[in-house]
């Protein structure tokens, strides 16, 4: 009995929810269409129109004409074109992508530059960093050993 009572009770509680958030629902009788329904509803009364206009907002200014002059630029050479950066690794492989990868933060924090891992084979990453010639690669090699404390393998 007590069930039922709760059944019953939650029921209704659920109904008067639906009718609370949705409202009440019309009611139609069967063949009505949707046009009839609304023929039935009272219509809202129409709003008075304003009598007067509103008044237009001021004319702006006319701006000041200005003339464009084209400017040609002097024959300019064009821009060398930089050379593709190669890549370095320094250190021994990690076996695992998470060391490399907290090997690499470590190392950014430490020094600023731009390190990647290069993953060689499963379970083989290395860490390298991008050099456009052979003194940057020597002086970020020395920046990484003395910033962080390394013994770097001169390669």
């Amino acid at each position: 009995m007590v069930r039922l009572a709760g059944f019953v009770a939650g029921s209704l509680t659920a109904i008067a929810l639906i009718v609370l958030v949705l409202g009440v629902p019309e009611w139609r009788t069967p063949g009505a269409t949707p046009a009839d329904s609304a023929a039935t509803q009272p219509q809202p009364a129409p709003r008075p129109e304003p009598q007067s206009a509103p008044e237009p907002p001021p004319a702006l200014p006319p701006e000041p004409k200005s003339e464009m002059v084209a400017v040609q630029a002097p024959d300019a050479e064009p821009a060398p074109v930089a050379a593709a950066p190669r890549w370095h690794s320094f250190w021994s492989p990690f076996g695992s992508r998470i060391a490399a990868d907290g090997f690499v933060s470590r190392l950014e924090s430490v020094t600023g530059f731009d390190y990647r891992v290069l993953k060689i084979e499963n379970g083989v990453y290395e860490v390298a960093f991008a050099y456009t010639d052979d003194s940057e690669r020597d002086a970020m090699l020395s920046a990484i050993a003395s910033a962080a404390g390394l013994d770097l393998p001169d390669t």
